[in-house]
């Protein structure tokens, strides 16, 4: 992660630069998918058409809502973390509501089937895009007060379950 920035060229094979911070030219769709991300509202993915003519899904950021207004179609030049995600096993328990645009697990395979594109195997996770979208802050609080609810339970029961044992020796 530390390595530096890799502006990729169109005859780099993507997947050698998994996990690396690169730099990707190309031109950013008008399709956005929206992949669940559970409390925080919903990654927002375009494809990207690349130099070498091939798709790539690029992760813009975070939303609370999904978005009905059109984005344009841009000349970008995208920055971020590359993932290649090699696994190819298929989830039989969840499914993907393509009718909605609602998206619960990010298959490269089954967005690709579902727009008709060829899509790579790697997904751009940006750093920032022009402060188009923003990343939710987290908000630990509710979980760190039901852990301490929890524990404090638990001391409370520890404590009456040794004064009645060792009252009655």
């Amino acid at each position: 992660m530390n390595l530096p920035v890799v502006h990729l060229l169109p005859n780099n094979d993507l997947e050698k630069f998994n996990y690396r911070h690169v730099k990707i030219d190309g031109i950013l769709s008008d399709i956005e998918l929206y992949v669940f991300a559970g409390q925080h509202g919903y990654h927002v993915l375009s494809p990207m058409l690349l130099t070498t003519g091939r798709y790539m899904l690029v992760n813009k950021g975070i939303v609370g809502e999904k978005k009905e207004k059109k984005v344009k179609i841009e000349k970008v030049v995208a920055d971020g973390i590359l993932y290649c995600d090699s696994n190819k096993s298929k989830n039989w328990f969840i499914k993907n509501d393509t009718a909605s645009n609602t998206w619960f697990t990010l298959s490269t395979e089954e967005i690709s089937n579902e727009l008709g594109i060829e899509l790579e195997k790697c997904v751009l996770w940006q750093d920032d895009f022009g402060n188009k979208l923003t990343i939710q802050p987290m908000k630990h609080l509710e979980y760190a007060i039901t852990w301490f609810a929890l524990s404090l339970t638990w001391l409370i029961m520890c404590i009456i379950y040794y004064r009645q044992n060792f009252n009655k020796a």
